[in-house]
């Protein structure tokens, strides 16, 4: 078994020698600004849309590293060539960001999407940060206090890819949200977010878990309650589910709160029982509260993803979450869940010949779809996931992580 200090040397291996070197080596647009964030296994570039959430989260992924990592100046500069591209082309105005330019960047599809607002506002935030920019913090504040209003706005629509409905409200949105919000707070301070990032929290822990089934679903009621009568209500995304797990840990530890320590690694146990695959290995899709073979909403419709298949997102934010979860209760337990999803993911979504890991699996763990980006992946759940798995077992390592559980 490896020690802490080892599983951080080997994270950081493979975030900055396996994952971004493929990234550094093509994603920048010299000629037009942003990013190009769509490849085939190879390294070819297979679409030169700008995707405005993937500008955002790319422009976050550098500012990340250059903050959590190392001061690299390639990285800044990198951040800083997203940045300006992001306000120069993607800006829509009054808080608002477009959803897709083409390579030029000329309009394609404008301001549907609250989830360009989240992942740019995340990307601001930490290039804030990283860069001390004033104009940065200053449009920042802007787009934070219209992304707040847009989100106690019950009749607010354009949420794609997402669909809005009178009756429904949705977890992505909230767990999104959650971590866009606390890359805010050491910008625009917890007075100024709390509101929001308290709303967030509660939503995850007392609304969308349901005590009873002991599962984390997709959609809930406006008021509260379950939606087990909406075929959405009893959709269960495991890899949002860890992801909400690991946001709430790591606040958690970060902010004194023991209490959401405990809900987290209470509910990580609970959530293992049904999203990892025990005959296979890896987590699964998407499960159904009552169906057998459940069927796919939003995201894994469009992509045509079955509920066994296993998704690089899914799996990587599971392992963040099981690596979180084992770096603050070193138990046999946590470590062994988090050994064996490891095996999966290295033994079959890492590619050690091209760099980077692959878009997606069958149920057996082979390729399924070999592309490096598309429109639904860029170099974040990947990179970020890495950069917060070293994070985690460097500080557990120095013995930093003692909240008790």
């Amino acid at each position: 078994m490896k020690s802490f200090e080892e599983y951080a040397s080997f994270y950081k291996k493979e975030l900055t020698e396996n994952v971004m070197d493929f990234w550094d080596e093509r994603c920048i647009d010299y000629e037009n600004g942003g990013y190009f964030t769509c490849f085939d296994r190879f390294g070819n570039l297979t679409d030169t849309n700008k995707y405005i959430w993937f500008q955002g989260r790319q422009l976050y992924v550098y500012s990340l590293l250059y903050n959590r990592i190392e001061k690299k100046k390639e990285w800044l500069d990198k951040a800083w060539h997203g940045y300006r591209f992001l306000v120069e082309k993607a800006y829509a105005g009054n808080g608002r960001w477009h959803y897709i330019l083409d390579q030029k960047g000329t309009v394609i599809e404008g301001a549907i999407s609250i989830f360009s607002d989240y992942h740019v506002i995340q990307g601001l935030a930490e290039f804030a940060l990283a860069s001390a920019d004033e104009g940065c913090k200053s449009l920042l504040e802007e787009c934070f206090d219209v992304l707040e209003e847009n989100m106690f706005d019950p009749n607010f629509k354009e949420i794609y890819e997402n669909t809005w409905h009178e009756d429904l409200i949705w977890h992505d949105m909230y767990l999104t949200c959650l971590s866009t919000v606390e890359s805010c707070i050491p910008v625009l301070g917890i007075e100024r977010t709390r509101r929001l990032f308290d709303d967030c929290i509660e939503k995850i822990t007392q609304c969308f878990y349901d005590k009873n089934e002991k599962k984390i679903f997709e959609a809930i009621k406006r008021n509260g309650g379950n939606a087990f009568d909406y075929p959405q209500g009893t959709f269960i995304n495991p890899g949002h589910s860890y992801e909400s797990l690991w946001f709430i840990m790591n606040i958690g530890v970060g902010y004194n709160k023991p209490e959401l320590v405990k809900w987290g690694l209470d509910t990580v146990k609970e959530i293992n029982q049904y999203s990892l695959d025990k005959d296979y290995g890896g987590v699964y899709s998407y499960l159904d509260l009552y169906q057998k073979d459940p069927e796919p909403i939003d995201w894994y419709k469009e992509t045509n993803t079955l509920w066994h298949d296993k998704v690089w997102w899914c799996n990587v934010e599971a392992l963040c979450c099981l690596a979180l979860a084992y770096s603050i209760s070193p138990t046999a337990e946590c470590e062994n869940e988090f050994i064996k999803l490891q095996e999966f993911c290295f033994a079959h979504f890492s590619d050690r010949e091209y760099g980077e890991w692959y878009e997606r699996l069958d149920r057996a763990g082979y390729v399924k779809n070999s592309d490096k980006g598309t429109p639904w992946k860029c170099a974040f759940h990947l990179a970020r996931a890495l950069v917060f798995i070293y994070t985690y077992f460097s500080n557990a390592s120095l013995g930093k992580q003692e909240i008790e559980s």
